[in-house]
């Protein structure tokens, strides 16, 4: 055999193993993949375990850098089931109702609000920016309810066929949420209702809005009860109407725990953590009034907040745990709204050690709380969203 019949094998087998080599090379995952991956895992080491948490935003100069990130971010969240995480299709929606960019800057407060408005426990947030040749990436995680940091990850990323791809397109333009900071907008209200912006963006005229105080008189002629700061949800003030309706029943006839099944269902989701908060009220009285179609309940307490109507408004309903106990520091203990020493019905439920069905009322003599059989009767007062 001669030496180029051997040779000819050799060079043959050692050219496929060389576009083997470059093809596993080629195909496998860059910096920025890799950084994005173990991000996830230090998040899945920092975040409490079965928090819901939302990935809000990426501040970057490029809008589908921002959007890759964040879309792997959370699609490694969903696989990992370490804690659940809010749907991209659902941030989208938040986001374009109140007009920022994924890829802008926002602010810690604002954060926070939008955390709390998708009951989320933790807001994951963060930041890509050039250094050099390289790119640093941060990411950070805030307590909803605390403010305070969970986590923070940094990481340099240096520049890959995926990064450059992504920022093909070119710098992009970031509008600002909730901040006077951003770089390339920045915005404030002034006293006559113009917005004044520097920068890229060009001045502005936006409608004057009424700014309403705790205690003052409502749109719909209530008191002004609470104010969260934001139009999150198309909403930001509560007002509680100027008089009580009842006494009566929270639920009348058979107990709770005999409804049939798709009723227990409703009744279940008004009860727990999910139906005491801030905004819960509206939606605990949806399902409740369901239930009181289904048997008939005339008088309960859901049914007389809903077919309440003042001034032209009928859109009250019945006040959830927490947002009945902004009724109680807010008006009653400053002396407003003519309420009266007496216990007064939430719209939260609750069932307790033995499977019995309980609902939530507030003792405006005290303040205190207690979750009495529903059959018995209480005061109410109805209150709205605007």
């Amino acid at each position: 055999m001669t030496m180029k019949k051997i040779a000819l094998p050799l060079l043959i087998a050692h050219l496929s193993l060389l576009i083997v080599t470059c093809a596993t090379v080629a195909t496998g995952p860059d910096d920025l993949d890799i950084a994005i991956r173990d991000t996830s895992d230090y998040l899945n080491d920092n975040i409490p375990k079965g928090n819901k948490i939302v990935i809000l935003n990426i501040q970057s100069d490029y809008a589908n850098l921002s959007d890759y990130i964040i879309d792997e971010l959370i699609a490694n969240a969903v696989n990992d089931k370490v804690f659940s995480v809010v749907d991209r299709a659902q941030l989208e929606t938040l986001r374009m109702e109140l007009n920022f960019q994924l890829s802008g800057e926002v602010s810690d407060d604002s954060a926070l609000s939008i955390g709390r408005f998708l009951g989320a426990q933790t807001i994951v947030s963060g930041t890509i920016s050039e250094i050099g040749d390289r790119y640093r990436m941060r990411i950070r995680a805030l307590n909803v309810e605390t403010a305070q940091v969970q986590g923070q990850y940094n990481r340099n990323i240096a520049v890959s066929k995926t990064m450059t791809a992504l920022m093909r397109g070119g710098r992009s333009q970031n509008a600002s949420y909730g901040t006077a900071n951003a770089r390339d907008s920045r915005t404030s209200v002034n006293a006559s209702g113009q917005t004044s912006a520097s920068g890229t963006a060009q001045t502005r005229t936006t409608p004057t809005r009424t700014v309403y105080r705790i205690g003052d008189t409502g749109p719909a002629g209530g008191l002004v009860f609470y104010d969260k700061g934001n139009n999150i949800g198309g909403w930001r003030y509560m007002e509680a109407a100027p008089v009580d309706l009842g006494p009566s029943p929270f639920i009348a006839g058979s107990p709770p725990d005999s409804l049939p099944r798709n009723l227990k269902e409703l009744w279940d989701r008004t009860e727990g953590e999910g139906g005491r908060g801030i905004g819960k009220g509206k939606y605990n009285s949806e399902y409740l009034m369901e239930i009181a179609q289904a048997r008939g309940g005339f008088n309960w307490a859901v049914r007389l907040c809903d077919n309440y109507e003042l001034n032209g408004f009928d859109d009250w309903f019945l006040p959830s745990r927490d947002e009945l106990n902004f009724v109680y520091g807010n008006l009653y203990l400053q002396g407003l709204g003519n309420f009266r020493q007496e216990q007064y019905w939430s719209s939260s439920t609750w069932t307790d050690t033995w499977g019995s069905y309980r609902a939530w009322y507030i003792n405006f003599n005290d303040g205190q709380h207690d979750n009495p059989n529903p059959n018995q009767q209480r005061r109410c007062r109805p209150v709205r969203q605007f």
